[in-house]
């Protein structure tokens, strides 16, 4: 495996779903080379998760503006209070990713690229993406790809 794509998010919160969107539809088109794709329903599974040699790309709804937007996120920017990922989750990203490097520097993935979809506002109930976030998830699968050099 030379890569490990996350979809992040919770199938009855709305929007939340981004990350869940965007790894069904690759899957649907067949993961890029011998990437694995994982869902996780909560940011704390990504502290074992990024323990990999593989480039990881996790995908995760961000509160931020406009609805839609399809934006390129690192572990830094994440420290820094860039958009923030949508936690329902409890543990938020940026935690995740620091907790797995304090845990196991020496396996944390030497790539770690986050892809968030923003939904601007909290999320809601429901099962279906707004139609913002439903139309971003094709802009979503090609910035992963072009992560892989796809």
């Amino acid at each position: 495996m030379t890569a490990r794509i996350i979809g992040l998010g919770q199938r009855a919160a709305g929007d939340d779903a981004a990350g869940l969107a965007v790894l069904e539809a690759l899957r649907r088109q067949g993961p890029p080379g011998d990437a694995e794709l994982v869902e996780a329903r909560d940011a704390s599974a990504l502290v074992s998760l990024l323990q990999t040699p593989a480039t990881v790309v996790v995908v995760d709804a961000v509160l931020a503006s406009p609805p839609g937007e399809v934006l390129d996120l690192s572990p830094s920017d994440l420290a820094a209070g860039a958009p923030v990922p949508v936690s329902t989750h409890g543990l938020g990203v940026g935690q995740a990713i620091e907790l797995a490097r304090l845990a196991a520097p020496d396996r944390l993935s030497p790539d770690i690229r986050i892809v968030g979809v923003s939904i601007g506002r909290p999320c809601r109930q429901e099962l279906d993406l707004s139609p913002e976030v439903a139309a971003a998830v094709p802009r979503a699968v090609a910035r992963v790809l072009s992560f892989l050099g796809g």
